[in-house]
């Protein structure tokens, strides 16, 4: 709960602080800015977790101190597992964008600050997906490892239906208010007009999204960090980076905002498939009567 709460805090903070620092009415530092607002958001979240361990010191296994470190090889190696695969996800992430962002500079600066802007609005429910995901994971990795499968299931299956709700509700609301959520960043009707087709584009893959994060969050909670890796590579490599070509040779420019959608419908369709065959592959440990 804790760690959801810093990591969301850094998230948000990073959103509020990007329009300060990029748009014309605030400080007009343009690109500067945009990596001025992430390193400041970083440093409170980083502060957050600082100040919470130092509050929780003696209370919790979690710790800092040099004098606690120790090699450990089968610990590496499960922090390797888990960790390797999300790095690899976030760098294609930032891959992702940044192919993004070379498509749509070719039809000037207007279409590239609608895309930007509305990329910011839709990583809102995307944080509150990442969030729920992130949040299950202790549950699901303490259940796992007690072979309560049961509960586990539970769990995932609670999570998965507050997350779809979160996501339909957080696509109801930029198909409906589009324009008028683009236009709070910037009054520019060119702006507007773009961002409110890219934002439509965008939030139809939002509940799909939350399966795949579901899923991912799954896969890491249980040392699957193989099937977090594919995931990550399907994503990205697979599937959004052709669907971009594809998309925008098709539809110029406003294709580009589906291209998520293509890949997440496909991912959460094996998500599924894959949560399932887990599930039924799990069976709880006879009890002696």
């Amino acid at each position: 709960m804790n760690a959801s709460i810093g990591t969301m805090s850094g998230c948000l903070l990073n959103i509020v602080l990007d329009p300060i620092f990029i748009l014309p009415w605030g400080l007009n530092m343009g690109a500067a800015g945009a990596g001025l607002a992430t390193f400041l958001s970083n440093c409170v979240a980083c502060l957050y977790f600082f100040v919470l361990l130092f509050v929780r010191r003696g209370k919790t296994y979690v710790s800092i101190s040099p004098r606690d470190l120790r090699w450990d090889k089968r610990i590496f190696l499960q922090i390797c597992n888990v960790g390797i695969p999300a790095a690899i996800q976030n760098l294609l992430n930032v891959t992702g964008m940044t192919v993004l962002n070379n498509f749509t500079a070719v039809y000037g600066a207007d279409a590239v600050s609608a895309m930007g802007i509305a990329h910011k609005i839709a990583m809102v429910p995307m944080y509150v997906a990442m969030g729920v995901s992130q949040g299950i994971m202790p549950l699901v990795s303490y259940n796992y490892a007690s072979k309560g499968y049961r509960r586990m299931k539970q769990v995932v299956l609670f999570a998965g239906g507050i997350s779809l709700v979160l996501m339909v509700f957080g696509t109801a609301v930029c198909l409906l208010g589009g324009g008028p959520l683009i236009s709070l960043f910037m009054e520019n009707a060119s702006v507007v007009a773009y961002g409110a087709v890219f934002l439509r584009g965008m939030s139809l893959a939002m509940p799909f999204l939350g399966l795949d994060f579901l899923a991912v969050g799954v896969f890491q909670a249980c040392g699957m960090g193989r099937n977090a890796l594919v995931f990550a590579i399907l994503r990205k490599v697979v599937l959004e980076i052709p669907a971009l070509v594809i998309l925008n040779r098709l539809w110029p420019l406003y294709g580009l905002a589906y291209a998520q959608l293509v890949a997440e419908v496909v991912l959460a369709i094996a998500a599924v498939v894959i949560l399932g065959r887990i599930f039924h592959s799990l069976q709880e440990p006879a009890t002696n009567q």
